[in-house]
C-alpha cells in the first residue's frame, strides 16, 4: 500500500468525521433517538437524510483524494491482491457473522429477547416490508460510505503517521475500528464488541489487499440482512413461537 502525504484537508476531515461526530452522535443524536416512537415516515426520514450525509462526507473524501492527486486506486477501488490468508480472514467473518445471526434467532426464547432489544436500543430499524425496501438505501450507503470513510481513508490516515512496521500496521486497523465501534454505542456493549472484531478484520483485508470491493458488497449484505431479519422480527406483534415459525418459513419474496 502507497503511503500517502497528508495534507490539512485531511486533518479537518479525520477531526470531523472520526471525532465531533461520534461523540456528538453518542452522546446527543442517538440518546434522543431512543426517546422517540418512530413511525414509517419518520423512519424514512432518518434513513434518507442520514444516508445523503453520508454520501457528503464521502464525496467530500474523494474530492480532497482527487484533490491531492492520488491514485484511487490507493484508496481501494481495485481488485487488489488475494492470498490464501486474506480469503481466510473473509471466510472467518462469514462464518462467525452466520453463528451470530443464528444466535440470535436459534428459539422462540432468544427471538423474543432479540424483539425487546431492538425495540428498546434501535428503534429505527424496519418493522414493514415498506420499511424494508427503503432501508436497503441505508444497507447500500452503509456499505460504500462507510468502507470508503473508515477502512480507505481512515486506514491510510494513521498509516501516514505511524512507522511502516508492525504496530504502525495495527495501529492503522485498531483505531479506525475504535472509532467505527465507537459509533455504533446506541446498539449496546455487545454489539458493539461484535462490531470492533468485525472492523478489525475488514481494516487487515484492506490492508493486505487494498481493495475495499468485497468488503463493500460484503458490509451491504450484512446490513440488508441485518434489516431483513428486523423487519421479520419486529412485524410480528404476536408471541415469540409465532415469530420464529414465520422466520424459518419460505420468504415472501
Amino acid at each position: 500500500m502507497n503511503e500517502i502525504e497528508l495534507g490539512l484537508f485531511d486533518h479537518i476531515l479525520l477531526f470531523l468525521l472520526g471525532i465531533v461526530l461520534p461523540i456528538f452522535a453518542v452522546f446527543q443524536s442517538q440518546p434522543e433517538m431512543k426517546a422517540v416512537s418512530f413511525d414509517t415516515q419518520m423512519k424514512k426520514q432518518v434513513y434518507y437524510g442520514n444516508g445523503i450525509f453520508q454520501w457528503i462526507c464521502t464525496i467530500l473524501i474523494l474530492i480532497a483524494w482527487w484533490g491531492y492527486s492520488r491514485s484511487f486506486a490507493d484508496i481501494g477501488f481495485q481488485i487488489g491482491t488475494w492470498s490464501q490468508l486474506t480469503v481466510g480472514l473473509v471466510g472467518s467473518f462469514v462464518l462467525l457473522y452466520l453463528i451470530d445471526v443464528w444466535s440470535e434467532v436459534r428459539n422462540a426464547k432468544k427471538v423474543e429477547e432479540t424483539r425487546k432489544k431492538w425495540l428498546k436500543d434501535i428503534p429505527i430499524l424496519p418493522s414493514t416490508f415498506e420499511e424494508f425496501k427503503h432501508f436497503l438505501f441505508v444497507a447500500f450507503t452503509a456499505g460504500v460510505c462507510e468502507e470508503i470513510i473508515f477502512r480507505g481513508f481512515f486506514i491510510n490516515y494513521f498509516l501516514a503517521i505511524n512507522e511502516n512496521n508492525t504496530l504502525g500496521n495495527w495501529l492503522a486497523v485498531l483505531i479506525p475500528a475504535f472509532l467505527f465501534a465507537f459509533g455504533h454505542m446506541y446498539q449496546g456493549g455487545k454489539a458493539v464488541a461484535k462490531i470492533m472484531v468485525m472492523a478489525i478484520i475488514f481494516g487487515w483485508v484492506y490492508l493486505l489487499t487494498n481493495s475495499l470491493l468485497l468488503l463493500m458488497l460484503i458490509h451491504f449484505l450484512v446490513d440488508a440482512l441485518g434489516g431483513y431479519l428486523a423487519y421479520r422480527i419486529l412485524k410480528n406483534e404476536n408471541g415469540a413461537t409465532e415469530i420464529l415459525e414465520e422466520i424459518v418459513k419460505e420468504d415472501e419474496f
